[in-house]
């Protein structure tokens, strides 16, 4: 498996599926995907119930379905979900949002939650060889 074809799809995603936990039960939602710097990052409101749920337990899996040349496959992740208070980092992320100042006036806004996404491994179903991958993050390049 090519770790560059793993990496040109997350590069050219902007949108996933986010899997968390609460009381046992599943909870999967479609955000805004931002991957940066070889992270995914994403972004809330925080009153919505995923940041609520993301405190109580932040193990999480996400779901990008991708377009190949010949049909479509999909990346799927686990790992865990990690509130960013640091107020660099959220700046800085503030300015790769496309859609930020549409929801916040500034990075420092409470109601802005940025969140990081620890990937421990990726599940790639190759679109073009229809072949399923798993990738270990540390291996992504």
């Amino acid at each position: 498996m090519n770790k560059k074809k793993l990496n040109e799809f997350l590069n050219k995603s902007d949108l996933m599926y986010l899997a968390t936990c609460s009381d046992g039960k599943p909870h999967v939602r479609c955000m805004a995907m931002i991957y940066f710097e070889d992270t995914i990052w994403c972004c809330s409101k925080s009153n919505r119930l995923k940041v609520q749920e993301i405190k109580q337990n932040d193990s999480i899996e996400i779901c990008i379905l991708i377009e190949g040349e010949k049909d479509i496959g999909s990346i799927r992740g686990n790992g865990k979900a990690i509130i960013i208070t640091d107020p660099k980092i959220r700046k800085k992320l503030s300015k790769k949002i496309p859609f930020f100042k549409t929801y916040w006036e500034s990075s420092e806004d409470d109601d802005f939650t940025l969140i990081k996404l620890e990937i421990n491994e990726f599940m790639f179903h190759d679109p073009d060889d229809k072949q399923f991958y798993s990738i270990l993050q540390n291996l992504v390049e």
